[in-house]
């Protein structure tokens, strides 16, 4: 890098060195100079999308898929506000972003935010829900503010950082940052007393379950999660966010725990003696409500996580370490090893038959219910189900339980989690094809949540990014327009919708549409959209 540079000039160099190789927002007037810089260099991509919102869904979509962090740029005023959405769910669901705004001139913001075009407080805006917010004051901070920043999104728990940098800053003159590379701290580990006590803890207990959430996945820990379910013969669930963290075609999987999940999962965790809780937040949704509803009363429980705060947060914990997941797992690991391992492998086969039992029995249940012909959400949905591969990533909004039940996912499936925003899961998929270019990435989505977002099929023509759009149309906001049935004496008001033909609407974008209206067509419309990897989107019309 030269001596002197250009603030923007200096601050696309440093993306550029950290391995970002897309950049994903809306340009105007106010980052032009920022844009202009990312344009002079080859080895970056700028992902346009139509909306700011969906930028941030589309980088939090190539977050979750990289385990990366994600760069999105936008405007002062609208553009920042636009966006905030997608970083409210990254900072709840711990997705690493850098996300750079344009800010408005320096002189005009002492005149006062509502005097100036596009003014606004940003960095406040942004503090609730970042890990860290800046507003860049004067040219020669920026090296000093971009380690601290970049560093922020993924030391210990991921999550979203922003930084403002004001338009006339942009073009100011800088010494150039020093670019080095750094090496991250290691995380915490665990020593190996306290992996004996754990192990011990492990091999005493009678029904021992485990508990994955997603620190599994951000450590990269999900082979050291097998390993230690098939040494102790452990029933595994995931919390609501991380379906198929632990892969789902297991013998000892229960699939998600609690919302979203399958009710005998939840049998397995009252009958427990000992929860070995990984990376999870013991979460509304996951506990249904942080009673005992889910949580056997006289569990112990083993807690890690790369948080120490989450310790302890919302169930007592019998034994708590603050570590990242992998290295405990594998210390934990060599510690059972060294242990006698006969009564574990017995338990072990003993666990799976109780497991598959129960699943079975829901299975006919299901089944029986689906019967007859109709075309509804569980039936599509086992029908989907049975063509999965691993290969195949699923990412879902606005009907995520219906999904999380009814599919045993091979992979991690990505969706909103708790924070439940809708409109959310076609930009998402977007991104998660950019960050795993070889998968069959599968947006499963409510034509509610799809309206809300359908111009980004346009994103995905402009950009030739290939994903197959499954969009299940019932017309309505359908479990809430079920749910105002119930509770108010059948009065449905703001949920019915006027959705299009959307198979011609597909067209009209670029892609391949279909239309399914009837239940012999469902298996062969999915073997169809599967069997290429193209842009293609199935409106399958629901009975009732």
């Amino acid at each position: 890098m030269a001596e002197a540079t250009k603030v923007a000039d200096a601050l696309v160099e440093y993306l550029s060195f950290k391995g970002v190789r897309y950049i994903f927002g809306i340009l105007a007037h106010t980052s032009f100079e920022i844009g202009d810089a990312v344009a002079r260099r080859p080895n970056l991509r700028f992902i346009n999308s139509q909306h700011e919102g969906g930028a941030g869904n589309i980088a939090l979509g190539y977050a979750r898929a990289t385990k990366k962090p994600a760069v999105c740029l936008v405007s002062a005023g609208g553009g920042a506000t636009n966006i905030a959405t997608a970083v409210a769910q990254a900072y709840k669901e711990s997705v690493p972003l850098f996300v750079v705004s344009s800010e408005i001139k320096t002189a005009a913001a002492v005149k006062g935010a509502w005097s100036s075009w596009h003014g606004i407080d940003h960095a406040s805006l942004f503090k609730p829900i970042t890990k860290q917010a800046f507003k860049l004051e004067r040219a020669e901070d920026l090296g000093a503010v971009l380690d601290s920043l970049w560093s922020q999104t993924t030391r210990g728990r991921p999550g979203p950082v922003y930084l403002g940098v004001p338009v006339d800053l942009q073009s100011a003159v800088t010494p150039a940052p020093a670019v080095a590379e750094t090496a991250e701290p290691n995380p915490p580990a665990i020593d190996s007393r306290a992996a004996e006590r754990i192990a011990e803890l492990l091999f005493s207990a009678d029904l021992p379950v485990v508990l994955a959430g997603m620190g599994v996945y951000w450590s990269g820990a999900e082979r050291e999660l097998e390993e230690i379910a098939d040494l102790l013969g452990s029933p595994v669930a995931t919390s609501y966010t991380a379906k198929g963290v632990f892969r789902e075609n297991h013998p000892l999987a229960l699939g998600c725990l609690a919302a979203g999940g399958r009710p005998y999962a939840r049998k397995f965790f009252l009958e427990a003696d000992l929860i070995l809780a990984l990376g999870t937040t013991f979460s509304e949704g996951t506990t249904l409500g942080f009673g005992r509803r889910v949580i056997a009363e006289n569990a112990k429980i083993i807690q890690i996580d790369i948080d120490p705060y989450e310790l302890g947060r919302n169930y007592p914990s019998y034994f708590a370490l603050h570590a990242d997941i992998k290295s405990a797992l594998r210390s934990v690991i060599a510690a059972l090893k060294e242990r006698k391992a006969r009564r574990l492998s017995v338990r072990a086969g003993e666990r799976a038959a109780e497991i598959r039992d129960a699943k079975r029995s829901w299975q006919r249940e299901r089944d029986q219910q689906i019967e007859g012909g109709r075309i509804t959400k569980d039936s599509v949905l086992k029908a989907l189900n049975d063509l999965l591969t691993e290969k195949t990533t699923l990412v879902t909004a606005g009907m995520t339980g219906d999904l999380l039940r009814n599919v045993d996912a091979p992979s991690p499936v990505v969706h909103a989690g708790e924070f439940r925003a809708i409109g959310t899961a076609l930009a998402t998929a977007l991104g998660v094809k950019l960050g795993s270019p070889d998968a069959r990435v599968v947006c499963v989505t409510g034509d509610g949540s799809f309206m809300m977002e359908q111009q980004e099929l346009a994103t995905a023509r402009l950009h030739q990014i290939p994903v197959m759009v499954l969009v299940l149309r019932n017309n309505a906001y359908g479990g809430m327009k079920r749910d105002q049935i119930e509770h108010y004496d059948g009065r449905v008001i703001g949920t019915e919708l006027f959705v299009p033909d959307l198979a011609r609407l597909a067209e009209l974008f670029g892609a391949r549409g279909l239309t399914v209206a009837r239940a012999e067509e469902v298996r062969p419309a999915l073997e169809a959209a599967l069997a290429a990897d193209d842009l293609v989107l199935l409106d399958v019309k629901l009975d009732g």
